[in-house]
Order: structure tokens, then C-alpha cells, then sequence
């Protein structure tokens, strides 16, 4: 069958035209055009038996793959989000939990005898300091310290003259402390294990000083 020259030229328009359009069909088992839109009836499958199926390189700042659905591809995993790695975000799972810390006796003036009380509550490693405070339940003293120390203790002084160790369980620090990856040592509520204050040597009561000699 013979196709006569104007029918002929008209079908090559209309190629060049759905071509030119990027708008090509490529019926199901058809081949796969670059450059031009393609359709299927049935999903593509790409399968490599020795390595990496489907490589995309773009031009940088632009994206490798666009999508044209918001639906949550199964088992689609990306590296960053936004950047950023998975350490960088805190989980559901994370807690916010309080270290409590009595106060002990301390030598200021490093002549041999205690001058004040100080408790210091610190966060567990792996936690953050979000907040804190003290309380002073001795009979005479003044709470005049009661600030973070740095970024992960809280600290309270009081200038009750009965500085014995005794009297040092009046004095009471409180850490807020923040897990972003889960719990803060498994509870609510819990006493931070006892340790020997550090000697403060100074000549002065103010806050700075201790903050420098204590941290």
C-alpha cells in the first residue's frame, strides 16, 4: 500500500509537532524516549543484578528526582533532611527529668575552716541543662546564689553560719535536665550521688568568683 505524498508530509508534521511538544507516547513495551514525556499502562521496573539500579545526576542546586505525589514512599531513605543529619533532631522518645543535689561545706578563703554552703546538681552526660533552682531550708541562712554554673550544672549557695555537713542537707540544688535521644537515668526523680566539694580559694563571695573556681 502506497501512502501518497501530502498524507506522507502530513504525518511527518504531526511527529514533529507531538515530538517538539514533549508530549511523546510511549505505549506500554514501547521504548523509553529521553528528552519527551512518556506514558505507561503498567509500572517500570529497573533491576541491576550487579550493582546500583537507577543513577540520577543534575545540575548542582538543582534536584536529582521531583515527584508529583505527597504519599510516603515505602522504604525511600534519605541521608539528610534539610541538611542535616538524624543526630541533629531529638526524638519523641526524648525526656526532661530532675538531678537533685544537698549542699556541702566550703573553705573559701582557703583558711582551713568552711565558710559557706554550696550545692552543685549536674546533668548526666549525654543530657542538657534546661533549667534549675534551690532551696534553703537551714534556720539562719541567706540563698544567694542560685544560677546555672555552666552548661550542665546548676548552682546554689546560702551563707547560713552553721556550715557543717549536717546542715548541708538543708541546702538543696535542682538540675532540669533534657535527653533529646530518651530518658534521664530511667526516672521522675532521683538524688545525684554525693561528692567531695572542690576548695575554693578567693577572697571574695561573689557569684563570678565561685563560678570560676567551682567550674
Amino acid at each position: 500500500m502506497q501512502v501518497s505524498r501530502p498524507a506522507a508530509f502530513g504525518i511527518g508534521v504531526l511527529t514533529a509537532l507531538v515530538l517538539g511538544s514533549g508530549t511523546a507516547y510511549a505505549a506500554t513495551g514501547g521504548k523509553f524516549i529521553l528528552g519527551h514525556a512518556n506514558t505507561a499502562t503498567k509500572v517500570t521496573k529497573l533491576t541491576n543484578h550487579h550493582g546500583t539500579a537507577l543513577s540520577l545526576t543534575s545540575r548542582s542546586g538543582t534536584p536529582s528526582l521531583k515527584v508529583s505525589s505527597s504519599s510516603k514512599v515505602t522504604r525511600l531513605n534519605a541521608d539528610r533532611l534539610d541538611g542535616r543529619d538524624s543526630t541533629a533532631f531529638a526524638l519523641a522518645s526524648g525526656q526532661t527529668n530532675t538531678i537533685t543535689r544537698t549542699g556541702v561545706p566550703i573553705d573559701v578563703d582557703d583558711d582551713g575552716y568552711a565558710d559557706d554552703l554550696v550545692a552543685l546538681a549536674t546533668c548526666p552526660a549525654g543530657t542538657r541543662l534546661t533549667g534549675g533552682g534551690g532551696d534553703d531550708y537551714t534556720s539562719d541562712g541567706t540563698l544567694f546564689i542560685d544560677s546555672p554554673l555552666n552548661r550542665t550544672t546548676w548552682m546554689v549557695a546560702s551563707t547560713s553560719s552553721d556550715v557543717s555537713a549536717g546542715n548541708g542537707e538543708n541546702l538543696v540544688a535542682y538540675a532540669q535536665c533534657y535527653n533529646p535521644r530518651g530518658s534521664v537515668h530511667g526516672g521522675s526523680y532521683r538524688i545525684a550521688p554525693r561528692a567531695v566539694a572542690p576548695r575554693v580559694d578567693g577572697l571574695g563571695l561573689a557569684k563570678d568568683r565561685l563560678a570560676r573556681k567551682l567550674g
